[in-house]
């Protein structure tokens, strides 16, 4: 599995060592997801983006507060990584995101930006092939609410009023999200992301220097093409694969193995070294493509045909399990 820099779960330490109602130590839920705790005190450390949504979570679990992830999201401070001082060069937020879309993966190869809308009214998305919203709905929670904070920062005063979209279908908990960031939250939704106000992508950064952008961009240039080639993970093929027998018949584990030329039980070895399985990743892709399905004008049978399940009861009570509401309080909600 791609490691990734320690600096996010770090912060999340940070703030949860300051919860009042803190009654167990950070070390031990690092180590109940497989992080050695002394890894946040190495400068340099890289964790699993998995195990780093898997520690988010039990965070929440041992506070009893599902509000913990999106408090320490918020609490987002400066960053200083290539993206941050690209940010502060640039002429506007929509070149902000456009150099994040590109350089992001120095950072972070297994999450991306995705743009949903259109150029005067964006919705920045967080999207992975790996780590699904349903998997680990509080990390994504975190990372959404560190994304809608940074914004706050990268733009400065005058930006207008963003919102935050979460596939979360609980109104009360979406709710209590909104009053913490003093936004609103709209839940039931297909991406998990931050829409801009009209014109957000126009309003121009103060601190532009475009001779420190080009620097900047030579020197991303340089280190993506240093990254190795063809560094996309198992799981990651694995979803694509499957992704392209959908709509139609799922293949079998033993299928993909086939496919990718080892056997079924090498298959099953090296996802469970990227922390995770065949069927988690399977869910993945069925689910990805439920919501898509379900905003264009099939029926619910229909897309409940079209990911080959058994019919349409199967596919609600599965659906219901992935994101937390039915496809037709989904589809609702999205028309």
């Amino acid at each position: 599995m791609t490691r990734i820099s320690a600096n996010r779960l770090r912060h999340a330490a940070q703030v949860y060592q300051q919860e009042l109602t803190a009654t167990l130590g950070f070390d031990r839920i690092l180590e109940a997801v497989g992080i050695e705790p002394q890894i946040l005190a190495e400068q340099n450390a890289r964790v699993d983006l998995q195990r780093e949504a898997a520690a988010l979570e039990t965070a929440c679990e041992a506070l009893d507060d599902p509000t913990f992830a999106a408090r320490a999201g918020l609490a987002t401070p400066g960053a200083k990584t290539l993206l941050a001082y690209l940010a502060q060069a640039s002429d506007n937020v929509g070149q902000v995101f456009r150099f994040a879309q590109r350089y992001y993966a120095l950072e972070d190869p297994d999450l991306r930006f995705d743009l949903d809308g259109d150029e005067s009214e964006p919705t920045i998305c967080l999207s992975s092939d790996i780590l699904s919203a349903h998997q680990f709905p509080r990390h994504r929670e975190f990372l959404v609410f560190g994304l809608y904070k940074r914004t706050q920062q990268i733009a400065g005063p005058g930006f207008g009023e963003m919102s935050v979209l979460l596939e979360c279908a609980d109104e009360e908990f979406c709710a209590r999200l909104a009053k913490l960031a003093e936004c609103e939250v709209t839940g039931v939704q297909a991406v998990n992301g931050v829409k801009l106000p009209v014109g957000g992508f126009e309003h121009e950064i103060t601190t532009s220097d475009a001779a420190l952008r080009a620097h900047l961009l030579k020197h991303g240039d340089e280190r993506l093409a240093q990254q190795q080639q063809g560094r996309t993970g198992l799981s990651a093929k694995v979803i694509k694969l499957v992704r392209s027998r959908l709509p139609g018949n799922l293949p079998s584990g033993d299928e993909v193995a086939k496919e990718l030329c080892m056997t079924r039980r090498t298959l099953t070895r090296k996802l469970s070294d990227e922390g995770t399985n065949f069927k988690s990743l399977v869910e993945t892709a069925r689910c990805d493509l439920a919501k898509r399905l379900l905003l264009g004008t099939d029926s619910i049978a229909q897309v409940a045909f079209l990911l080959d399940f058994a019919d349409q009861a199967a596919f609600s009570v599965a659906f219901k399990r992935w994101t937390g509401a039915t496809p037709a309080v989904f589809r609702k909600a999205k028309s």
